[in-house]
């Protein structure tokens, strides 16, 4: 009986061994999947990371490049001033230096006239009408005997100050050319802009005429216009300008 059954018992746990081996390599294989699910989800989740940081990235350097722009823009400002600062300071030297007398003070205070007329003549024509009348004014009070000396010189400094203001401020004003009102932005004494009243147009005074600025140019006039009304707080904007010693 020995000889019968042992066998039988080989054989059982012959065909056990397979059962067992088939059940370890199914929950392996499961297991396996399951990693490979997670793994997707978190290289999705890396991706998705990844997307958001090149997009802040790209955000940032947009900024950078604007604050690089508006500091090109601030340098430039800054040596205009200066020049007029000088042109200022040397006049005062020229002031103390001359003999007080009135034959001596009107042909300095006509040459500052000539010279404040050339510099509005050949600049970019903003509020031309108001400057226009004060040079006018000026110029007929530098003739008038009832004025006195100190007076005259007075008012030349004045209108002189009030040239160097502009460099420093930007100005939203309304005026009207050939009949047609416009909405007109000035920047400095750098830049003039205009639209038309309902904001379809805009041109920039370039090369001694305007010239027309697309949909695109156009639309930052719309922020700077508040800004230069006080309306918003200052703030970043990218403007076309004209290039640093284009004739105007």
């Amino acid at each position: 009986m020995n000889l019968i059954k042992q066998p039988l018992v080989v054989a059982l746990v012959a065909a056990t061994l397979p059962m067992a081996s088939l059940a370890e390599t199914d929950s392996a294989s499961k297991m396996v999947l399951k990693t490979d699910r997670d793994t997707a989800a978190v290289e999705r989740k890396i991706n998705a990371l990844d997307d958001a940081t090149r997009e802040k990235l790209e955000e940032a350097r947009q900024v950078l490049a604007r604050a690089e722009q508006l500091a090109l823009y601030n340098k430039q400002m800054e040596a205009i001033i200066a020049s007029q600062e000088e042109e200022m300071a040397s006049l005062d030297a020229q002031i103390d230096g001359i003999n007080e007398t009135e034959q001596g003070i009107l042909p300095l205070m006509q040459l500052m006239l000539s010279q404040l007329e050339a510099d509005i003549d050949k600049g970019i024509p903003f509020l031309a009408n108001e400057r226009a009348v004060r040079t006018s004014k000026l110029e007929a009070a530098l003739s008038r005997a009832d004025i006195t000396v100190s007076e005259k010189f007075r008012r030349v400094l004045e209108a002189l100050q009030i040239e160097v203001d502009y460099g420093r401020t930007i100005e939203r004003y309304r005026e009207n050319e050939e009949g047609t009102a416009y909405d007109h932005l000035r920047i400095g004494n750098v830049a003039l802009y205009r639209r038309s009243l309902d904001g379809s147009e805009a041109w920039i005074w370039l090369d001694g005429q305007w010239q027309a600025l697309s949909k695109e140019q156009a639309e930052p006039l719309s922020i700077a216009s508040r800004v230069a009304d006080k309306s918003v707080a200052p703030q970043l904007i990218t403007l076309p300008l004209p290039a640093q010693g284009a004739a105007n």
